[in-house]
């Protein structure tokens, strides 16, 4: 198949890297041309966006909803084939998409780096069905499984933005909970143990529970600034829904805190020292 690939951030690299495995033929675009250079010899590199329009797929893996509107919105720009967006946006930048696409397929995806580059991403997809359709090589290539969850593109990055938005609650009450047993006397890794044994034995627990406990937050693979932003598309879908989500504005401010000491960059499982910090008593 024919794809252009719109962002070639850390997600983005390692799914266009995929789909060439895969023996599909690329065009790559990235803003910052340093990006592409990583794919000279395996695709076409773009100079400008439209260049990958004629593809029979145009993915876009672009950082927020500023990047979309820029690349998309603004330009007015439509592919021949299916526009296939598998960033996390809003309700409102999937709408606009939607109008100005027919073939538009909202597919924003679950997992980090490593699992893009084995084809272990979960991919949660909305649109026309015959979009859909068009669409299944590439979910075959990059997805261990997919999830449809309507024919209305936003209703995707709905359940994205709940999705996300679960687990910043988690790595928040997680951090509680190490505070309290850390200054209590108990090892964290004992506790650790005893959550991931018990009936807290998910993913999310134990995977975010290492980090705390091993304090690597270094190179995040999901930094505090995009868990804001995710927070923060929760916080306003949930604002054109009318359902309240008060946890969401407590972590927001929490976030806010930790990136305005100038660690943004970390994991936002470093959120956890912000909650109860080291030697405070």
């Amino acid at each position: 198949m024919n794809i252009g690939f719109l962002g070639l951030g850390q997600m983005g690299r390692e799914m266009a890297s995929r789909l060439i495995g895969a023996d599909h033929d690329l065009v790559v675009w990235n803003r910052s041309a340093a990006a592409t250079r990583g794919f000279e010899g395996r695709a076409r590199i773009a100079a400008i966006p439209q260049e990958a329009m004629d593809a029979d797929v145009v993915i876009t893996m672009l950082a927020d909803d500023g990047a979309v509107q820029a690349v998309w919105l603004g330009p007015q720009m439509r592919t021949k084939g299916v526009h296939l967006n598998m960033a996390t946006v809003s309700l409102g930048i999937a709408r606009g998409l939607t109008r100005l696409q027919k073939g538009y397929v909202s597919a924003p995806v679950f997992g980090r780096p490593p699992a893009a580059a084995k084809g272990e991403l979960d991919i949660i997809a909305a649109g026309p069905s015959e979009a859909l359709e068009r669409c299944q090589p590439v979910f075959q290539s990059l997805a261990r499984q997919v999830f449809v969850v309507g024919s209305e593109p936003e209703q995707a990055n709905a359940v994205k933005s709940a999705r996300n938005f679960l687990l910043a609650p988690v790595i928040e009450s997680m951090g509680e909970a190490f505070g309290l047993v850390g200054k209590s006397g108990v090892a964290t890794d004992v506790f650790l143990n005893i959550l991931t044994s018990t009936s807290l034995a998910a993913p999310a627990y134990k995977n975010y529970g290492r980090l705390m406990v091993e304090g690597s937050y270094e190179p995040a693979q999901f930094s505090m600034t995009l868990g804001l932003k995710d927070v923060e598309l929760a916080l306003a879908s949930a604002r054109e829904k009318g359902v309240p989500l008060p946890s969401a504005e407590l972590i927001k401010r929490h976030l806010m805190q930790a990136i305005a000491q100038g660690d943004g960059h970390k994991d936002w499982a470093a959120l956890a020292q912000y909650i109860v910090p080291t030697g405070s008593g």
